[in-house]
């Protein structure tokens, strides 16, 4: 399809997305869940109440409650005093009670925003509901044409995130995923790892002509497991739609997937709707009330998002929004550079050595100090006890021993700098060593003068100031200054 094409349609996106809660147990019993290197064996984490045997009575899970509020709360959204749960029926094999209890009409949180980045600008996805239900069972198919049913997934407490359709692009609804996953990372709320499954996200995509404000037939596309896939899947739907209505043909409501091998969306089953599932109030679970106990439980989660701590960082530090992305996305990096800034140190200075010798030294080995040690080796460097290259040799050596920043500075000699007569002489000795340098400089190659500096640096073993040798050179080569 060409450029000339596309740019006559504009692709409308809504997401939903559906996450595991982090609770010590299910949704409506207290059956344990399962840890994610489990679910491959046998159905353990399973009970009655689960597997949905005649005469067992659910009841929702406090845990599951306080982090749903915790969101709500966060996104801005109007948090109702009474919530109604509800059976949301249909039949299949991973949904043993022949009905799932979700939240219809009356949902926990209703409205409310995401802020995130896209393309360096700030944009906000408005939502239209965020409530409660429960996860099914997991259902494999196998190669032999059989299948089996992992319900130690079933029950498990799920936040299904509904959003306005507010995104035109597959690239802007994984830039709007990568900051929820932040924020429900952030407050603790869910692990939220595609990989892993408790993150699932359903995009529901439709196109109009550009310029319309027209919401024409959307279809929504299951079993999307990483950003990558959605964001081709989503561009792939967008086409194939387009494609239709530019032949004369008609988009209906659907639930597609995604062929990975061919690049394109494909048909599973028409679209049910609300009427078909035929929700009604669940008998066996009264409604909702939130107490103050609820609320306050929930106010003690809250914490900055990493959406918040990047503006900061930009509008008060002055940090690049490249710096402020790299510490705002990272838990650990954004504590030591927090806690380094509070003991006063300069926020572009603590980001350099956090963004640089930090995250070099935590992907070669695993972190085993605090953010103190980075702080006394700075303040260290301030006071001139040490050099640049010396100041990264000793963090290294901090790293990788936990030993403090005194005792290998004296260890190793340093805090004592080269110059004056001393430096003199050393520049002296360089220049009668390195006659080609000199004689290439004396002929007007005025950057080989860098070559002698970092002779005396390596001398000097980092003690000299650069700026002092770069002067004594100068002045012994009789260059003018």
């Amino acid at each position: 399809m060409d450029t000339a094409t596309v740019t006559k349609w504009e692709t409308v996106i809504g997401l939903e997305v559906h996450v595991q809660l982090l609770t010590a147990s299910k949704m409506y019993c207290a059956c344990a869940v399962a840890e994610a290197q489990e679910l491959a064996q046998a159905n353990r984490h399973v009970c009655p109440i689960c597997l949905g045997h005649p005469g067992t009575l659910p009841r929702p899970n406090r845990q599951a409650v306080v982090r749903a509020l915790s969101f709500g709360q966060k996104a801005g959204a109007s948090i109702a005093q009474r919530s109604v749960f509800a059976r949301k029926n249909y039949f299949y094999p991973d949904l043993p009670k022949g009905y799932q209890i979700s939240q219809f009409d009356l949902p926990i949180c209703s409205g409310g925003a995401v802020p995130y980045w896209h393309e360096g600008e700030q944009r906000s996805a408005s939502l239209v509901r965020a409530h409660l239900e429960e996860d099914t069972a997991k259902l494999f198919h196998l190669s032999d044409g059989s299948a089996a049913l992992d319900y130690n997934r079933g029950g498990v407490p799920l936040l299904e995130i509904v959003t306005q359709p507010c995104f035109s692009s597959g690239a802007q609804c994984v830039s709007y995923l990568d900051e929820l996953r932040s924020l429900l990372r952030r407050l603790h709320i869910s692990e939220a790892a595609m990989e892993s499954g408790n993150m699932r996200c359903e995009p529901n995509v439709s196109v109009r002509p550009a310029g319309s404000a027209e919401l024409r037939t959307k279809t929504e596309i299951k079993n999307l497991n990483s950003f990558q896939t959605l964001r081709r899947a989503v561009e792939a739907e967008a086409q194939r739609q387009i494609a239709l209505y530019e032949s004369g043909g008609e988009v209906y409501q659907a639930t597609m997937r995604f062929d990975l091998e061919r690049g394109q969306t494909v048909e599973m089953r028409r679209k049910e709707t609300a009427d078909d599932y035929r929700y009604f109030d669940d008998p066996d679970i009264p409604p909702l009330l939130l107490s103050p106990s609820l609320m306050d439980d929930a106010r003690a989660e809250l914490r900055s998002s990493s959406f918040e701590d990047r503006l900061a960082m930009m509008d008060q530090d002055g940090l690049s929004a490249q710096a402020a992305a790299t510490l705002a996305d990272d838990e650990t990096l954004h504590r030591f550079y927090r806690a380094c800034c509070a003991d006063g140190h300069e926020p572009k200075t603590v980001a350099n050595w956090v963004t640089g010798e930090l995250t070099r030294l935590m992907r070669e080995s695993a972190l085993h100090i605090e953010p103190g040690h980075l702080s006394d080796l700075l303040a260290a460097l301030g006071r001139s006890e040490l050099t640049l290259p010396q100041a990264k040799e000793v963090f290294a050596a901090v790293y990788s021993s936990g030993r403090s920043v005194a005792a290998l500075i004296e260890e190793a000699g340093y805090g004592q700098r080269a110059s004056g007569s001393e430096l003199r002489e050393i520049c002296q000795q360089v220049i009668d060593n390195n006659a080609k340098i000199v004689g290439d400089i004396k002929g007007g190659k005025l950057t080989a003068l860098q070559a002698l500096i970092g002779q005396v640096m390596k001398q000097t073993r980092g003690s000299a100031s650069p700026d002092e040798a770069k002067t004594l050179l100068s002045e012994l080569l009789g260059l003018n200054p």
